[in-house]
């Protein structure tokens, strides 16, 4: 588990239920930073500036997205003749065509040869749904303080030096961890890239057949909806590798190379 100055946890470290969590699922955040090496994973889980940790959550969904679009049908014909002039050759017979057609009543009709085309800047998004019961009053407090920073956080910093300007909101990296022996995070959490929170939704209302609050009046039941939309565009690590890496950890390789030498990013 992290040891930074603003790590909360729940339930709480020292709780008695403690233990009884086999897997975590752990929010790494650290200020916005337009260098590449400060938004890889590596860099945010080293240097975070908060970490939050709950039990695995009731619900982890990775949304894989990609945008295609119909391209022009020039140059897919100037391709496929090789040349331009099969290309010309072909608008002229298709020319020839369609006044044919038009003259006899419409009966040719043209073929589509427009090619399907790949978007870049494709970005994967993450939704959690988080359900927090305290067994106590350090339990409630806690819920409730982690509920706080996720909702805060989605939100721009105030710009104490302009009234015009405001600063930009943490980036994340979560993953799932575990003090277990022979835990493979990836098979849990799907090797997520660093990520801004988009959307939080907070629901106070008892869940699960709770008491409504505890005993100084904080509830005791928390559900949390998170939406997380990665920071820069996803994209292969190469060399075979089922990894999936995003621009700052491409620009922080070393060697030149697709992959990364060693199976480890500098």
């Amino acid at each position: 588990m992290a040891t930074n100055e603003f790590y909360y946890q729940f339930p709480p470290p020292g709780d008695e239920y403690e233990n009884e969590i086999p897997i975590w699922m752990t929010f790494y955040a650290a200020s916005w930073s337009t260098f590449n090496i400060k938004r890889t994973r590596t860099s945010i889980k080293a240097n975070p500036w908060l970490t939050v940790s709950i039990p695995y959550p009731r619900q982890m969904n990775t949304s894989n997205s990609q945008t295609y679009t119909a391209g022009g049908s020039l140059n897919v014909q100037s391709v496929e003749t090789g040349n331009l002039l099969g290309t010309l050759g072909q608008q002229i017979t298709a020319t020839k065509e369609l006044a044919s057609s038009f003259f006899s009543g419409g009966s040719v009709i043209r073929f589509d040869h427009f090619e399907t085309i790949l978007e870049p800047g494709a970005r994967r998004t993450h939704s959690f749904e988080i359900n927090m019961v305290a067994k106590n009053e350090a339990q409630a407090k806690v819920a409730n303080t982690i509920a706080l920073i996720f909702q805060n956080n989605c939100f721009p910093i105030a710009n104490t030096e302009s009234l015009l300007t405001m600063q930009h909101p943490y980036i994340w990296y979560f993953e799932a961890t575990s003090t277990k022996a022979g835990f493979f995070p990836d098979y849990w959490d799907g090797t997520p890239l660093t990520s801004v929170l988009k959307q939080v939704d907070i629901n106070r209302s008892p869940i699960l057949n709770t008491p409504f609050t505890t005993p100084n009046y904080r509830p005791i039941a928390l559900n949390i909806k998170l939406l997380f939309v990665e920071l820069e565009p996803a994209m292969q690590a190469g060399d075979g590798q089922f990894e999936l890496i995003n621009r700052a950890e491409r620009f922080t390789k070393t060697n030149g190379r697709i992959g990364p030498p060693s199976g480890e990013w500098t």
